[in-house]
């Protein structure tokens, strides 16, 4: 896995980026009204955009802070342990687009800490932990052996199906046209390889 800690915090912290261009977008185009539509449920996705960020943010924030918590000691053999399901539903963070762009501005703070860490490559590899309720009939967690690194990357997919939605309540919903949009907001880097190469 040697050389993958730059891209996977580049590609993450683009994202982050990207959902800031669209609030400042929504502020721009909304004014006063902004929070409000960041807060609006599209009746065809049954979410807000609000939404959305909160729990795509769960992900990558999580995925974040125990690859900075593991980092501080990439030697030890003590696995972590990210659980992805146990997460605050609802509140400020749906509806309030300040409260949502400071933390996306940690989480940034957070990505680029790492980019320091002078055993960065190492921990890409440090073994973790990933817990999620695969079935809702027994309410379990299901831990699943995974890396920081794995993790780290499985965020930042996570996060662009979520931008992927949010694309579709931005447009349908709020109006906005999908070339106001940040480039590439909500599109998988395969899809751009792939139609950057039927050109």
């Amino acid at each position: 896995m040697a050389g993958i800690l730059q891209p996977l915090i580049r590609t993450n912290v683009a994202l982050l980026i990207q959902k800031i261009a669209l609030l400042d977008l929504l502020v721009a185009r909304y004014g006063s009204q902004a929070s409000d539509k960041f807060a609006t449920v599209c009746p065809l996705v049954g979410a807000s955009i609000g939404q959305h960020y909160r729990h795509s943010m769960d992900h990558i924030e999580l995925a974040a802070l125990v690859a900075s918590s593991v980092g501080n000691d990439a030697s030890s053999p003590i696995v972590g342990e990210l659980h992805y399901d146990m997460r605050v539903r609802g509140g400020t963070l749906e509806k309030d687009m300040s409260l949502s762009r400071q933390r996306l501005v940690d989480v940034i703070d957070v990505f680029q800490s790492l980019q320091l860490h002078a055993e960065g490559e190492k921990l890409m590899t440090s073994p973790i932990d990933a817990y999620f309720n695969l079935s809702a009939d027994s309410g379990a967690e299901i831990a699943l052996p995974s890396t920081i690194g794995r993790e780290l990357g499985f965020a930042a997919h996570h996060a662009i199906h979520h931008m992927a939605m949010v694309k579709v309540i931005a447009v349908q919903t709020l109006g906005l046209k999908e070339g106001e949009l940040p480039h590439g907001f909500g599109r998988a880097p395969s899809t751009l390889i792939f139609d950057k190469n039927q050109n």
